[in-house]
């Protein structure tokens, strides 16, 4: 591209669309290169280059098979864009394209916010909003480390609502804003709740920073949060059925088996799913178990062996369909074989990858270092912004919500100790808890503070259970779960830029970095 005259570049914009590789752009100078940089495409994703010299000529030359660049644009200073609509653009010989060139530059007052998380995909988004798009276009999926079905809700998004980051983060937003109904329906069938405590963990959830950042954001953790309520649901009022002595044992089986369905969804999203909803899923079974030996069934060992397989058939059947349009459309072995035999070599994939995964990051934790949020991930930052602007989202946790539900846990086990029949309840939220932490005590693979999303519904929980369980009058417990409620609100009004990414000053941001591992 010929700039004519010659002008000042501060930053160059450059805005990828779908498509592998790099693109080298060189700037010159009286056919001399004075400066070039090297860019890494991303999935629909702006980037800016700090360029601060006078240039007449723009090179750009790609590297990778069907590379897509939407638009590209630059600034003369902080404020006001080149006007490229006369510049000359023209495509080296030899060199395939398809599309009009100047499409490159007829979109220019939209590359004022490009690099913005509003206009642009960032962190995880790269891989799976770019595998919801390929799923939805039928192209061969890029991201299979992990199952599909996050993707493939994903992908629902932008079917409705285009591809572009409102199409890809919608479908996240609906399901973590109905998972704050479910964790309350899921309180209820833990726990008869007062009216304060049961709107106190609504609240706690909606105001959590982790969950205010990631529904917002096209992950799969979100999803499978959301599949593990509706498992925990299931199981809950299975076991309620049982203990209450409500129905015969035959008529539990829709939520038995609904429990074991919507587990293997929620496995179907991520595999570290499987921690969290381990607890409800095996005491469900032990007391199926149990009330076959109760009854006085003969045939009580074949039938139990004949549930056993029932309940991984309801687990393992939603979690395969997933795969099978992947396995019928791009079979790697022949049909009708691949839908088995490639089904199985992906959950290899799966499990290869994850156990010999070795990679390091900025912004890593350990599990210990995820129970006060001392360690946040920094997933995002806007560049292009002058020095006294700070536009960033920070994966964080509230670590005075965060270290009471430590306590309400720590409360909840000294009290049902003391009375373990009649505290059931606060045994599987302590055990929910604990599974969905343990295992990645003894995970080597490289960690993130996003896998303590799934423990935050035990926590919260655990919060309003113990302010129920408190020796107080009535109306004392309300205040005390209003003023914790209050907390969390004015805690994450006060947090909001920083796990959001709105713009404020960059003073103000510094402010809240209350810890010195806190990077933002």
């Amino acid at each position: 591209m010929r700039i004519s005259p010659k002008m000042f570049i501060k930053d160059f914009f450059i805005y990828f669309g779908y498509g592998d590789g790099k693109v080298d752009i060189q700037f010159l100078n009286d056919n001399s290169v004075i400066f070039q940089q090297s860019v890494q495409s991303a999935f629909f994703q702006g980037k800016v280059i700090s360029v601060n010299n006078v240039v007449d000529k723009v090179l750009i030359v790609t590297h990778g098979n069907g590379l897509e660049i939407r638009e590209i644009a630059a600034k003369k200073d902080d404020k006001q864009f080149i006007d490229f609509s006369n510049a000359a653009i023209g495509i080296l010989k030899g060199f395939n394209y398809s599309g009009n060139p100047y499409n490159l530059v007829d979109e220019q007052t939209k590359m004022k916010s490009i690099v913005s998380y509003r206009y642009s995909s960032y962190f995880d988004e790269i891989y799976h909003a770019r595998t919801a798009y390929e799923l939805l276009k039928g192209l061969p999926p890029y991201d299979l480390v992990h199952p599909p079905l996050g993707k493939w809700l994903i992908s629902v998004g932008m079917a409705i609502w285009g591809v572009n980051p409102f199409g890809w983060r919608i479908v996240n937003l609906i399901f973590g804003s109905i998972a704050l109904v479910l964790i309350l329906i899921l309180f209820t069938k833990l726990h008869k709740p007062s009216f304060w405590c049961g709107i106190a963990v609504i609240i706690l959830m909606a105001s959590d920073f982790l969950h205010n950042s990631l529904s917002r954001t096209a992950n799969l953790d979100t999803f499978s949060l959301f599949f593990i309520l509706l498992c925990s649901i299931f199981g809950m009022s299975y076991i309620s059925s049982i203990l209450n002595r409500k129905e015969k044992l035959s008529k539990t089986n829709l939520a038995y088996f609904l429990s074991f369905s919507t587990g293997g969804l929620a496995f179907a999203c991520k595999w570290n799913a499987l921690y969290s909803i381990t607890p409800i899923l095996t005491i469900s079974f032990a007391y199926r178990v149990y009330n076959l030996i109760k009854s006085n069934d003969k045939n009580w060992v074949i039938k139990t062996i004949k549930n056993g397989l029932l309940s991984i058939i309801a687990f393992i059947i939603p979690y395969y369909l997933t795969y099978l349009p992947i396995t019928i459309k791009y079979p790697y072995h022949n049909l009708p074989g691949a839908v088995i035999s490639d089904f199985v070599m992906l959950q290899n994939h799966i499990w290869k990858y994850h156990s010999t995964l070795v990679a390091t990051h900025p912004f890593s934790s350990e599990w210990y270092q995820w129970l006060l949020s001392t360690k946040p991930l920094w997933a995002y930052y806007d560049n292009s912004l002058p020095s006294n602007l700070r536009s960033t989202i920070a994966y964080l946790g509230n670590p005075v919500m965060w270290g009471l539900g430590l306590l309400a846990l720590a409360y909840l086990l000294i009290v049902a100790l003391k009375n373990p029949k009649n505290n059931l309840s606060s045994f599987i939220v302590i055990a929910s808890y604990i599974s969905s932490i343990v295992p990645w005590m003894f995970i080597g693979r490289i960690k993130f503070i996003y896998h303590y999303y799934l423990a935050l519904p035990w926590l919260y929980i655990a919060i309003a259970m113990a302010i129920d369980n408190l020796n107080l009058k009535q109306g004392l417990k309300e205040k005390v779960a209003m003023t914790v409620s209050s907390l969390a609100l004015i805690m994450l009004i006060i947090y909001y830029p920083a796990v959001s990414g709105l713009t404020v000053s960059a003073k103000y941001i510094d402010m809240l970095k209350i810890m010195k591992s806190w990077i933002f």
